[in-house]
Parts: structure tokens; C-alpha cells; sequence
């Protein structure tokens, strides 16, 4: 058949020499390899494990492709759509997600008779995904949400851990931030000039002025300090907090007991989950959907013009700012928006802004 043929071994032989030639022209010319575009994160899925049999090792990382193609494929759809929609999107025949794949890479490999084990990353093709999803008439995130510095706390019996120790809470984090998604995140190194800005027990009662300094060391108005509860040997209870420094304002992590320390990584992955979900309710939007308001925002000076300005800019649904005018006191803009009036309003918000419809005197833009 057409399609057996399109996705023949030989095929998959051939996208695993191009992979290999182009890492070999990166390695011999790395001015070229600088000049290549960054790649789309929300549309790139990391570090997906594989573990494959196969009667030799060229076989082994064929199936691997194949295989681990299809689980980051499902990786993207649930990172992109609400819960409810995932099962609108089965997972596409080998044939139709060659075409959606724009580039993969192996690490870590390991090879035993018979056996593949990697991890893989691969990188979709946003407008082919993009297309697949607004044909179903199905809202979606195309935009990563805002950085978060993640702040993992180990609470024991003799107190607060020191920020840079070594401890399971710590790897667990380290592991999921490795794993990419659509909340950017890092986590504390914890080396002297962290140790400068905030102690621990500052991080563990949520110091603004301390977290503050930090977010401004690593370039984020988002901090998440994550705690596990409990000695060494577990069980641990989790909590967190996350702090949006700019905005002055905290949400709360789902509280989890019980914790075993093999389960940590999971436990940290649920916190992650909780601020990704945090963002697709702002940020999935129909797109097929569009509109524009006019608004005024009330100003002091310039300086705060350019401010706000910039952050009706930065909200996930709008498009396009355009100033209709520029008065004392007063500018008056036309935003250009996708989604509905609602998902605006949301997406204001979560830049510390509010659409107000002040009845006859029309749409303000205000800060919150």
C-alpha cells in the first residue's frame, strides 16, 4: 500500500541518517549551527523515554522513532487542549505524523543485545498541529506561559534545608523542569549569590522582599516555592505557593499527604500540572474566534502609558494594540483580540489589569 510505503524501514533509515548528518554539519560548521531558528517550546516535547526490543541495534532505534514519536505526540495534545478534548485527537498513522514532525534527537543512549533504551526529543511542525486542532473546532494554547523560578524545600524535624543541598525533593524538581512543557521553569541553584538574596526559612514563609530579589536575579515575576514535609525516609506531606511578584498576588498548590519518595517526582509534576491547567485557562483559545474593542486606559505620564501598554500587549489572547489616541490623562486603543470578550477579560488579569464596561462610557482598561 501507498501509505506502508511512505513509512517503510527504509524511510525511517533515512530519517535517522539525515539526523546524523545534520549533527555532524552543526559539529563542523558551529557558525551555521548558531544561525539556526530556536525552535517553538510549546510544540517541542522533551526527554520521552524509551525502552524498545528489536533483533539488532539499527532495528532497536528505528522502532524507538517510531514509537517515541507516537508518545510525544499524545505529550503535545494534552499539553495543548483542555482534558475534555484530548480524546477528539487519536493518535496519527505513522504516515500522517512523519509529515507533523519537524526534527527529533536521541540522548543518553544505551544499547544491549536486542535493546534500545533513550530518551527523545522531538520537535512538531506548529502550523501542521495548529491546523489538526483548529479543525476540530477545538480551542488550544499557542503561546508559553510566563517563566516560574521554582524554590524546592526540604522541611524536616531539625528545620529548613539549606537552599543548595543536595536532597530528593530537590531531584524531583530537577528532573520534571528537565522534561520541558508550557510553563518555562528553573530552579534555584542555590549557590552563594542565591544564598545572599533569601535564606530558606525566608522561601518557607514567603518573604516578598527576599523572593522579590531573587526573581529579579533570575529574570522572572514568577516564583514557586515548592515544600515536602517529612524526614529523609518519607512519607512527606507537599505544599506550595506560587508568588506573582509583579502583581503582588499568591495562588495556592494542591496539598498532597502521604507522599513516598519515589512518588516525589510525581508529587512535583502535579504542581506543575496545576500551573500549566492555571495557564491553559487563559491562554487555550477558539481561533477561529475574533474580535476588537476599543478601550480607554487611564494614565498618569508616559512612563506608565509605556507600562500598561506593554502589558495589554503580553496578554495571551491579544493580537495587535493600536492607539487611537493620546490624551492627558487618557490614551484610547483599538485591541485586537482571538477567543471571546471573557478570555480577554482573563487574560487582562493575569497581566494585573481588568476590563471595565462603564455603561455608556464604554470599555476601560484599568490597572487591578
Amino acid at each position: 500500500m501507498a501509505v506502508a510505503a511512505a513509512f517503510s524501514p527504509w524511510r525511517i533509515r533515512e530519517r535517522l541518517m539525515m539526523g546524523l548528518t545534520l549533527w555532524l554539519l552543526a559539529v563542523a560548521a558551529p557558525v551555521m549551527a548558531q544561525q539556526r531558528p530556536v525552535d517553538d517550546p510549546v510544540f517541542t516535547v522533551t526527554n520521552v523515554p524509551v525502552d524498545v526490543s528489536a533483533p539488532n541495534p539499527l532495528q532497536a532505534r528505528e522502532k524507538a522513532l517510531v514509537e517515541g514519536e507516537k508518545k510525544a505526540f499524545e505529550i503535545l495534545v494534552r499539553r495543548l487542549v483542555a482534558a475534555d478534548d484530548v480524546a477528539k485527537f487519536p493518535t496519527p498513522s505513522d504516515a500522517d505524523l512523519e509529515t507533523m514532525v519537524k526534527g527529533f534527537e536521541f540522548a543518553e543512549e544505551r544499547t544491549a543485545p536486542g535493546r534500545y533504551i533513550a530518551l527523545l526529543s522531538v520537535v512538531f511542525r506548529a502550523d501542521r498541529i495548529a491546523g489538526m486542532i483548529r479543525g476540530a473546532a477545538v480551542p488550544f494554547v499557542a503561546l508559553s506561559a510566563p517563566p516560574v523560578l521554582t524554590i524546592p524545600l526540604l522541611r524536616t524535624s531539625t528545620g529548613v534545608v539549606a537552599l543548595g543541598d543536595k536532597t530528593p525533593w530537590r531531584d524531583a524538581w530537577g528532573t520534571v523542569v528537565k522534561a520541558g512543557g508550557l510553563v518555562p521553569m528553573r530552579v534555584l541553584r542555590g549557590d552563594a549569590e542565591d544564598t545572599k538574596a533569601i535564606d530558606p526559612e525566608q522561601a518557607f514563609v514567603g518573604d516578598t522582599a527576599a523572593l522579590g530579589r531573587v526573581a529579579e536575579r533570575y529574570g522572572v515575576q514568577r516564583v514557586l516555592v515548592s515544600i515536602a514535609t517529612g524526614e529523609t525516609d518519607g512519607p512527606f506531606a507537599v505544599s506550595g505557593t506560587l508568588y506573582e511578584i509583579g502583581l503582588g498576588e499568591k495562588v495556592a498548590m494542591p496539598a498532597q499527604n502521604g507522599v513516598a519518595p519515589d512518588k516525589l517526582t510525581e508529587a512535583a509534576v502535579r504542581h506543575r500540572t496545576k500551573l500549566e491547567e492555571d495557564w491553559k485557562s487563559v491562554a487555550a483559545l477558539s481561533h477561529d474566534i475574533a474580535d476588537a474593542v476599543i478601550a480607554i486606559v487611564p494614565i498618569k505620564d508616559l512612563a506608565e502609558w509605556v507600562k500598561v501598554r506593554r502589558r495589554i500587549s503580553a496578554a495571551a489572547s491579544v493580537r495587535k494594540v493600536q492607539v487611537q489616541a493620546l490624551e492627558e490623562g487618557r490614551a484610547v486603543v483599538l485591541v485586537n483580540f482571538v477567543g471571546t470578550r471573557a478570555q480577554l477579560d482573563k487574560a487582562l488579569q493575569q497581566q494585573g489589569l481588568s476590563l471595565v464596561d462603564g455603561g455608556g462610557a464604554g470599555l476601560s482598561i484599568v490597572t487591578r
